[in-house]
């Protein structure tokens, strides 16, 4: 097997500031140092491009704000190294930039063949954006999925973003009834269904299955939990090393882009049926831009949102504070039963209401008990403390 080369067995990795390292974050940077562990490589997170040697081929930059991406890129062209990326699709900051990115048409294929398998026959498309070219993706492919299968699908099934509607989804809502299932382009889409039907006494996942697409870490705490299409943060990280010692092994070639693909992960919005292998293979995949995963700020989608970029900076105190507040525990109670100062739980309620977009423990908890399982949050925190 061909090795990286020997004067070259540390890969720099410089990694976008934050108050608490995603989970996503952890899983690619935890798949990369093993990979490279096996080649007898090393990982060196550094906070500046400063710190990296000067004679470095090719660096790792992972992140996801735009414009901290875009300012560290400009930096680090000044100093000839080659980049890889993590977290972005690679093509939106230059041909020059490798990087690992998911499909998105295979995805669908697979979310139309999961449901037709499990008798699911008259399925909805919805929140597509008509201007995102990964969005025509998706809806191309779930109409030429559905003439495959020989199912009662048409385009009158897709139901389209209206920047001018209160609700991306109030056309599809209005004819709800009408279907046994729905893919949503999103996972904020997702939960929002769920919230609805729940209010709207339409049982998921009997009367209706529910799938997103993004697998974010909300899926985990919906009521009932959310089927995706899971992306494998952990492999992402491994792919990067290859595409790290490639570049090094051939200098002339400018940039590599890995596109993976998605895998459906079974939860309760489809009674957890398992996933069965298919003969459709999908070609000619188009990159998901992560800018489009999230929906169109509505008054139901907005706390969803608010939730779930809450729950992305959360570590395991923060998720049993999360906890205590739903279950109407003071702030007293919470210090004394988590062994921490009051002031602790002071500061990070304060971290954790800016997180979710609001101002007052009321509202925090409010916000929370309307979209998150109780229950589903203290089986994780044990999970975890277990191990």
């Amino acid at each position: 097997m061909t090795t990286a080369s020997d004067d070259k067995k540390t890969i720099f990795l410089l990694v976008e500031p934050s108050y608490m390292i995603p989970f996503w974050f952890s899983r690619s940077i935890e798949g990369l140092e093993d990979v490279a562990t096996k080649h007898k490589c090393t990982v060196k997170q550094v906070a500046s491009v400063k710190d990296i040697d000067p004679s470095e081929n090719a660096i790792v930059i992972l992140g996801t704000t735009r414009n901290w991406i875009r300012e560290t890129i400009a930096v680090v062209r000044r100093y000839s190294f080659r980049i890889i990326l993590i977290g972005a699709v690679p093509s939106k900051y230059g041909e020059d930039i490798s990087g690992t990115m998911y499909g998105s048409k295979s995805t669908i294929e697979a979310m139309v063949l999961y449901f037709h398998h499990h008798h699911r026959r008259r399925i909805a498309l919805i929140d597509i954006n008509p201007n995102s070219s990964n969005d025509v993706t998706k809806y191309e492919t779930f109409l030429m999925t559905a003439r495959q299968m020989n199912m009662d699908i048409s385009f009158t099934d897709v139901y389209f973003r209206d920047i001018d509607s209160q609700n991306p989804t109030e056309n599809f809502l209005a004819r709800i009834q009408m279907y046994d299932s729905v893919i949503c382009s999103n996972d904020f889409s997702a939960a929002y269904i769920i919230s609805y039907a729940r209010e709207h006494d339409i049982k998921v996942p009997d009367q209706l299955f529910v799938a997103g697409l993004g697998d974010i870490m909300l899926c985990r705490y919906t009521c009932p939990s959310l089927t995706s299409a899971t992306r494998s943060y952990y492999e992402a990280g491994k792919q990067v090393f290859d595409i790290w010692r490639a570049l090094n092994q051939n200098p002339d070639v400018e940039s590599i882009v890995t596109t993976m693909r998605s895998t459906i992960k079974p939860r309760g919005s489809t009674a957890f049926l398992p996933v069965v292998e298919n003969d459709i293979t999908a070609s000619n995949e188009s990159p998901i831009d992560y800018e489009d995963v999230v929906p169109s700020v509505t008054k139901g989608s907005e706390g969803i949102r608010a939730i779930h970029n809450c729950l992305s900076q959360c570590d395991s105190l923060d998720m049993l504070i999360i906890i205590g507040v739903m279950k109407n525990d003071s702030n007293e109670k919470l210090a004394e039963d988590l062994l921490v100062a009051p002031g602790t739980i002071n500061y990070r309620l304060k971290k954790l209401y800016k997180n979710a977009g609001v101002s007052t423990k009321s509202a925090f908890a409010d916000l929370f008990r309307l979209h998150v399982s109780l229950d589903a949050l203290i089986k994780d925190s044990e999970s975890f403390s277990e191990h």
